[in-house]
């Protein structure tokens, strides 16, 4: 019988929480310096104000219902049994906030740490961030803030719980493995998007009279270059989030020290390390020998060698990871114009392809390449099949992402509330501030003409 006990380690695991939590804020600000680079000027301060200030909604969302929502399906329900306990992460739970670490069972059960509400709040601002970024210019912010809440405080935690979780069903039932968060963030992320862009449709300047698409300059080629490397290290912080590091096990043999994935199964931290540096580093070689002028998809390389890997980086072999990212990636830079050309779709930040795809062919990778290894420490779980990899990912891609994208957009487009005018497109949302600057250059100009007037009337006096 193996018992996870606590100790001083505790302390070490909040220390590395911290650090968790400051590389995925770096990704969430690398998401939004990214998207001021490439909104167009007349939207930029705009689409910076959006996607910041959808933080505040999602963590209310989250810690409303989101939190529990995450616990309470582990199960299905009904696929394994009935809703799992999650009493403790209600909103009026007297073990949250102070008292979150006083609850063993969530400590020791769940394998999660007191910090855990915090990484989850800004895993799931991450992602409402990355969606954000696909869609601007043409949306309105009550309904990107309606989305953002569907797709982060309710589907989102399903698929964390479904198959992202130490007791998930998926693992158990199917065989499921994504140790990384390939499926659970970011196939469903590629998956809601595609949703939501098929009923909001293209910018109005998107494509021409011959429905051949155009390049959209960037904004800030700087903003768009650093943003990026942002992302690239941000995405390290999901890594991190996903491993117990400093577990201390006992058992009849004595006490030892392991590091888990988070389906509680001992990995190698150093050997995910090198796994994550071997990812981005095939990813970024593919990107700069295909688009190395290309300042808005030169870096996104290494976003999708990560991406790539990410179902089985705690079990893959490097050298694995480096075939693997620059395979993908390589597929993923040929696909980049399929869907503007095949379904006039206009993703400006290319997350269905970056990311759903990436992350769809990361799990079918995964099915063939970890085939027989463990899924999950969990008691009766199936090992790790081809099927069970590919159900899985149909479900997070086309349930629970596209089709609850496609429906809620529906619904937002039915009653008129999804879209900008077609004014407003055109002039932008930043006319305001462009007129207010305008004013207030124009009233420092005539300063100055009287400053210059008067210096030469004192010359002359």
């Amino acid at each position: 019988m193996i018992e996870v006990v606590s100790n001083k380690v505790d302390y070490i695991n909040l220390i590395y929480d911290l650090i968790t939590v400051l590389f995925l804020i770096f990704l969430s600000f690398g998401i939004i310096l990214r998207t001021y680079g490439i909104s167009r000027e007349k939207f930029a301060l705009t689409n910076i104000k959006i996607l910041f200030f959808s933080f505040p909604v999602i963590v209310l969302s989250s810690y409303l219902f989101g939190w529990a929502i995450s616990f309470a399906f582990s199960s299905g329900p009904i696929v394994k049994g009935g809703f799992r306990e999650f009493a403790f992460a209600l909103p009026w739970s007297e073990f949250m906030g102070p008292n979150l670490d006083n609850n063993q069972t969530f400590v020791n059960d769940y394998q999660k740490s007191p910090m855990s509400l915090i990484k989850f709040i800004l895993v799931t601002w991450s992602m409402i961030i990355f969606f954000g970024s696909a869609i601007i210019e043409r949306i309105r912010i009550g309904a990107f803030l309606i989305l953002s809440i569907i797709l982060g405080s309710i589907f989102w935690p399903i698929c964390s719980s479904w198959s992202w979780s130490s007791n998930g069903w998926m693992s158990e039932v199917f065989g499921y493995h994504d140790a990384f968060g390939s499926g659970a963030f970011h196939t469903i992320l590629g998956g809601f998007a595609l949703g939501v862009l098929g009923k909001l449709g293209s910018r109005k300047i998107k494509f021409n009279s011959f429905s051949k698409a155009r390049d959209i300059p960037a904004n800030s080629e700087i903003s768009l270059i650093f943003g990026n490397i942002l992302v690239v290290f941000g995405i390290f912080g999901l890594f991190l989030y996903s491993i117990n590091p400093f577990s201390e096990i006992k058992n009849e043999f004595g006490s030892y020290m392991f590091t888990l994935n988070i389906y509680g199964n001992p990995i190698s931290f150093y050997g995910v390390l090198l796994n994550f540096v071997m990812g981005i580093s095939g990813g970024l070689v593919i990107s700069a020998i295909h688009s190395f002028n290309n300042n808005k998809k030169i870096f996104i390389g290494g976003i999708v060698g990560i991406v790539s890997i990410s179902a089985g980086a705690d079990y893959y072999h490097p050298v694995h990871c480096l075939l693997i990212s620059m395979i993908v990636t390589l597929a993923v830079f040929k696909s980049f114009n399929y869907l503007e050309e095949k379904f006039k779709i206009d993703d400006a930040s290319d997350i269905i392809v970056s990311h759903g795809f990436a992350g769809f062919w990361g799990l079918i990778i995964a099915s063939i390449l970890l085939w027989g290894y463990p899924s999950s420490m969990a008691e009766g779980s199936v090992f790790t099949n081809p099927f069970g990899q590919f159900a899985g990912a149909l479900i997070i891609f086309w349930i629970l992402g596209f089709i609850p994208g496609y429906l809620t957009a529906g619904i937002l487009k039915f009653f008129n509330i999804l879209h900008l005018s077609d004014t407003i497109q055109i002039t932008g949302q930043d006319i305001l501030s462009t007129r207010d600057k305008i004013i207030e250059t124009n009233n420092i100009y005539e300063a100055e003409k009287k400053i210059i007037s008067d210096m030469k009337a004192d010359k002359k006096s």
